[in-house]
């Protein structure tokens, strides 16, 4: 059974509670059974934006993964990176890599214990109440999205996003937003234990970048050519198309 929820979400600067709500369909019934402390890596794909006639993605992608075996998954990162012959300071990056490099980057952790979770907002059917709340909002709601659709509890675990800088008011937000959002569902255990930010020169963010970078892909250019290879690790690809928005 599935349970209707609005969500509302806090925004930047000197502003109050925002006036905009938008619907979700969120899963009634969690198992909640098992705990799952883990560190999880994130990157996005696409932007904020909407303005498609000037150059805005059409879709905005947030991906998550759980190295179940961290260190080992990191060595074979860097292993590949000595095979390939690139240089202490080379990056995975899924725009910057070529057919080549994809290849072997997707062949070579194919087999590593992971859990990938992803959610793809269709901004184009976005409302406009939801499309006013800009970064923040399709962030907050990416992050609370798949907290509510993961098959595990998420309390326990710590949220890596791609970044670095001046960012903490953001992330203050951020957190209090997916918080508000999991106990307004009645499921607080769906909400990260922390976010936080990893600069991209970490082995694990190049591989949510990677993974985003596949998936976007798949939607964005109906190549799944990359996203094949880790379907069979894939838990979770979250559809958000507003069913009861405004968009256009």
């Amino acid at each position: 059974m599935w349970a209707r929820k609005i969500f509302r979400f806090k925004g930047l600067g000197n502003r109050d509670w925002e006036d905009a709500f938008f619907p979700v369909s969120v899963p009634q019934s969690p198992n909640t059974q098992t705990t799952f402390a883990m560190n999880a890596y994130a990157d996005e794909s696409g932007d904020a934006g909407y303005k498609f006639d000037t150059g805005s993605s059409r879709y905005f992608v947030m991906g998550v993964i759980f190295p179940e075996k961290p260190e080992q998954t990191i060595d074979r990162i860097l292993t590949l990176r000595r095979t390939l012959g690139r240089s202490v300071t080379y990056e995975f990056h899924y725009r910057q890599a070529d057919e080549r490099v994809r290849d072997s980057f997707f062949v070579a952790v194919q087999e590593e214990p992971v859990k990938f979770l992803a959610a793809i907002i269709h901004k184009p059917f976005a409302p406009r109440d939801f499309r006013r709340l800009g970064k923040l909002g399709v962030y907050s709601h990416a992050l609370a999205g798949i907290g509510l659709r993961a098959p595990f509890p998420l309390n326990q675990s710590k949220l890596h996003l791609d970044g670095s800088g001046k960012q903490k008011q953001f992330l203050q937000s951020l957190k209090s937003n997916v918080r508000w959002a999991c106990r307004v569902a009645d499921r607080p255990a769906q909400s990260w234990g922390d976010i936080r930010l990893l600069k991209s020169a970490h082995p694990l963010i190049q591989y949510a970048d990677m993974f985003t970078g596949a998936v976007m892909d798949a939607v964005n250019h109906l190549n799944s050519r990359w996203l094949n290879l880790v379907l069979p690790q894939t838990t979770l690809l979250w559809h958000e198309r507003f069913e009861d928005g405004e968009g256009t």
